[in-house]
């Protein structure tokens, strides 16, 4: 999720940190008066939950401001990688899954939407449509309820957000197109062609000006000068799942199946600028280090970790799968050398106890794009530097089954990129748990 100003009790008021975008702080504005009773409420030991709605009413509060209902206690995460345990039963992975759709049935509001975010909106469609009632006449109205939210989002440019909480239009169009395209409604089909002409408008194809950033994309609106692996990887899935619409026999235009194949040409150059390989990237910044090679950065020369000694930056868990995930959607073989390095990277730092570079921060994003990742990389168990042996689904479903709440939702002390908000959480570890699976949304009865 779009990085919102945090709170952090012991920093006092200079812990109403401004990330992302960076802009000063003014404690009038209705929005930012909200975060500073949230500061205040954080003093006396209280909790607040930027961005989550009341589960009983639409929201009220401008921008999606609202405090969540507070969240159960968050289930204790094992210290290391456990022993290969074998399968997991699918009842049981069933059983959470169905606790996890009681608990967003709860949260969704009358509209279809949570949050008044059309991108959180989706993902819990989708969450949704991977649990064991997810034919129940109860969830398949909430699906329509939602997905109809969704579409009733599309703007008159072929984006889909919400003017008037949402200030990343690429990011949420992004998102959004992934959703429709999987559930794949009829209806949806003109919204999708316009959401996909949209973000291959988004994509930085300034050869001469744009730098490093070309071929990537950004959040759009207010921060489209500059691009960034999170936000390009999402729409590079939107731009696979979409592809068929420019191309035989969906469309009959060879100008636009050209122009696809010029997209993906621009973002393979993008991830290069993000990956620690010297063969293909020749920036300062990249490094010898065995243990970084391969690996992945959130932005040419930025990571979020920080940096490493002789001006290196740290590749991470989240934005290495990421940049993988989009290697493989960009029809590079896995014997291409980038390919090759970012899977011995994973291989290296393979662990599902934290998100490796990052340790609890964008954890559920972690496991989600792990997911995704090591899916389409078709690769069911990962060979070890020590020769070990791993079954990533069966690794992977102990570590999200391991964290849930009593309520049945997710949600991580670490509350950067959103991750305090069990709504997107949830749906996080609902649809990596889809994904282990093998289980695959489908539109909901007309």
């Amino acid at each position: 999720m779009p990085r919102r100003p945090i709170l952090t009790r012991a920093a006092g008021l200079s812990g109403i940190v401004n990330i992302w975008p960076r802009r000063p702080f003014h404690p009038m504005k209705p929005r930012n008066a909200i975060l500073l009773a949230a500061w205040m409420l954080g003093s006396a030991g209280l909790t607040f939950n930027p961005g989550a709605t009341m589960a009983a009413e639409p929201a009220a509060a401008p921008r999606g401001t609202e405090p969540a209902k507070p969240a159960a206690p968050i289930a204790a995460a094992p210290a290391a990688l456990p022993p290969s345990q074998g399968p997991v039963a699918t009842a049981e992975v069933d059983a959470a899954l169905g606790r996890a759709t009681t608990f967003l049935l709860t949260r969704q509001g009358p509209d279809g939407a949570w949050m008044q975010n059309p991108a959180v909106t989706g993902f819990d469609c989708w969450a949704l449509a991977v649990a064991p009632t997810r034919n129940t006449s109860e969830v398949q109205a909430a699906l329509r309820r939602g997905l109809d939210y969704i579409a009733a989002r599309a703007q008159p440019d072929g984006s889909i957000y919400n003017p008037e909480q949402d200030e990343y239009p690429t990011y949420s169009t992004a998102i959004c197109t992934i959703v429709l395209a999987q559930f794949n409604r009829p209806q949806d089909e003109k919204i999708l062609r316009a959401a996909r002409a949209f973000l291959l408008k988004t994509q930085f194809t300034d050869a001469a000006n744009d730098g490093v950033f070309y071929g990537g994309a950004g959040y759009g609106g207010g921060k489209s000068k500059r691009a960034d692996l999170s936000n390009t990887q999402w729409a590079l899935e939107a731009m696979y799942m979409t592809d068929r619409l420019d191309r035989e026999p969906a469309s009959n235009d060879s100008e636009k199946a050209r122009q696809s194949d010029l997209a993906w040409d621009r973002a393979i150059k993008f991830l290069e600028q993000c990956q620690n390989l010297k063969d293909v990237n020749k920036q300062t910044w990249v490094t010898d280090d065995p243990d970084s090679r391969g690996g992945f950065v959130y932005k040419p020369g930025e990571s979020l970790p920080g940096e490493k000694g002789g001006g290196s930056h740290n590749t991470y868990g989240s934005m290495t799968y990421a940049g993988l995930k989009s290697l493989i959607y960009a029809k590079l073989t896995k014997d291409d050398p980038r390919v090759k390095a970012a899977t011995e990277w994973v291989a290296r730092h393979y662990t599902f106890e934290e998100n490796p570079g990052m340790k609890d921060s964008g954890l559920y994003y972690y496991f989600h794009t792990a997911a995704k990742t090591l899916a389409v990389l078709g690769q069911e168990e990962l060979t070890l530097p020590d020769g070990s042996k791993r079954r990533w689904r069966e690794d992977l479903t102990r570590a999200v089954l391991a964290r849930q709440n009593a309520d049945g939702s997710w949600s991580n002390r670490n509350n950067r990129f959103w991750e305090g908000v069990p709504e997107l959480s949830t749906s996080f570890s609902a649809m990596c748990l889809g994904v282990t699976l093998d289980r695959q949304p489908q539109a909901p009865q007309p």
